[in-house]
């Protein structure tokens, strides 16, 4: 037994052995993935309860609460008194999430992330969850986190994987993708850690900006629009007989006055209890949660701050998300770091949506999530219902167009005109082959790649119904998710569209039974 234990152990030594020799003879350098917000489950490490995303257990407890209190509210129109009961439905949704006033969990939980071990590094590491992320397993190394925490702890324990990785795989660097809060986490791992062990720099879908809903509602910005309401709804449609029924009602809704209404009757509970929401609800849950206000964008953050932050929280908390604050109004010179140390820099935005309608900028167009002006760093563009105008002139003229083919976005105002893309009709989360192999292009690039003069890739991309991503054009802009589909028709043609949908779905139905 002993001499088999001392062969097989001789093997995996070997194996091992050769894996890093074939990673130092490869070119390829390792690209770390920082995933996003809630990327991983959180459970409470004692009992193994999934405590994020809430339980249906916490949910119905939660809901449970409101629902009598709702009712009688609306049928004698005295919303002040459901101030209370909605805020302990959020307190006990979130209970298990809880942190105290230094931004610490009340209760024994962590994320499930764990850091990988050298053989999965060497082997491939599986994605978490299995998620798809549109790369293979062996192409990356995963890293997710607690997104509670403070960016400067999430960037210290990614900087040790990134030591890791260098040590297990023998490269001299490594490349970095930030998604979304991801984006947060990354920047403030160069601003700390510096670029020595750094390559290339990818941002996608980066909240590294803020983001309106989250950094809106913080600062007491909260509305309610039909507009935008229907927008938003619209979205997340395809084209599909059921998906045509559902678009067609939410117009029926709109010219009947239906939607209007209900969103007046939310409008008037929201300015009746919004003061107590605050006071009772955000400040015990969300407002102790310090990641959550790395997406506060810069020029919301003071007045955030002011409204959320008082003796809910002690000066250690103030100081964790301070340092981010200062760190996001760096953004711009810690990017050019990564040109300036010689690497690559990309930054991918989407588009095609609106961004969720809790928010006064709820027409901004976004990718179901952030604002694209905030995931380009900064590019002119026009409200979702709406173009920059026939009579429109690119901002900056620089010798080359930064125009999108539907007059939606001029890309000469980004930090980064030359080194920035936008795919339309990708959403936030889609994760595809496509969006990776425009990630490989950027890393596999001899010299820093731009937009122009790029057939393949030039600036403004669109995502098929195949999940290909070709170069956007006018004629292959069909409208996706709503936006540039044709609009208009009276309230008689969207009734009779209803009705031959609700037919065609009948239809569609029993189809599929024979």
């Amino acid at each position: 037994m002993k001499k088999f234990l001392a062969v097989l152990m001789s093997v995996i030594i070997m194996m091992s052995a050769m894996s890093l020799l074939a990673f130092a003879e490869d070119d390829t350098t390792p690209v770390i993935f920082v995933d996003g917000i809630g990327s991983t489950d959180t459970v409470n490490t004692e009992t193994g309860e999934t405590v994020f995303p809430p339980s249906a257990d916490s949910i119905v407890a939660g809901v449970s609460k409101a629902v009598v209190p709702l009712v009688s509210a609306v049928s004698d129109g005295d919303y002040n008194k459901l101030s209370k009961p909605l805020c302990d439905a959020l307190v006990t949704i979130f209970d298990g999430m809880a942190c105290d006033e230094n931004g610490n969990p009340v209760h024994p939980t962590a994320s499930v992330y764990e850091m990988p071990t050298a053989e999965e590094i060497l082997g491939g590491q599986i994605a978490i969850n299995n998620k798809n992320l549109g790369f293979d397993a062996d192409e990356v190394v995963y890293f997710s986190y607690d997104w509670r925490m403070d960016m400067q702890t999430i960037a210290a324990q990614l900087n040790d994987l990134v030591k890791f990785t260098k040590e297990t795989t023998g490269a001299d660097k490594v490349n970095l993708v930030g998604f979304s809060m991801g984006s947060c986490v990354l920047t403030t791992y160069l601003h700390d850690y510096g670029y020595e062990d750094v390559k290339d720099v990818v941002i996608l879908s980066g909240a590294f900006n803020g983001v309106s809903t989250c950094g809106e509602p913080f600062s007491g910005q909260i509305a309610f629009d039909e507009a935008g309401m229907v927008a938003f709804l619209k979205t997340m449609l395809g084209n599909s007989f059921s998906d045509i029924l559902l678009s067609s009602l939410f117009d029926v809704l709109t010219q009947t006055g239906v939607l209007g209404n209900v969103l007046d009757i939310a409008e008037e509970i929201n300015l009746a209890i919004l003061d107590d929401v605050f006071e009772m609800g955000l400040k015990t849950t969300f407002a102790r949660f310090s990641g959550i206000w790395s997406v506060i964008p810069y020029n919301m953050y003071d007045d955030a701050k002011a409204l959320l932050c008082g003796d809910n929280v002690s000066d250690e908390f103030i100081a964790k998300i301070d340092y981010y604050h200062n760190v996001q109004g760096q953004n711009k010179e810690i990017l050019d770091g990564v040109i300036a140390n010689g690497g690559h820099l990309a930054i991918i935005a989407k588009y095609g949506s609106t961004i969720p309608p809790v928010c006064v900028s709820q027409l901004n167009i976004g990718d179901m999530v952030i604002d694209t002006v905030y995931t380009s760093f900064g590019a002119t563009c026009a409200d979702a219902d709406k173009t920059l105008g026939e009579d429109y002139v690119q901002a900056v003229d620089c010798g080359h167009n930064h125009i999108s083919p539907d007059n939606m976005i001029d890309a000469s105002t980004a930090a980064y005109p030359e080194y920035t893309w936008f795919i339309k009709d990708l959403m936030h989360a889609d994760h595809t082959a496509a969006q990776w192999e425009l990630i490989r292009f950027i890393f596999a690039s001899e010299e820093q790649p731009t937009v122009s003069d790029n057939e393949t890739y030039p600036q403004f991309l669109i995502s098929l119904e195949d999940e290909s991503i070709v170069p956007h054009t006018a004629e292959n802009d069909t409208g996706k998710y709503g936006q540039s589909a044709e609009k208009g028709g009276n309230f008689f043609e969207k009734i009779i569209n209803m009705i031959k949908s609700f037919f065609e779905a009948i239809k569609a139905f029993f189809g599929n039974l024979f």
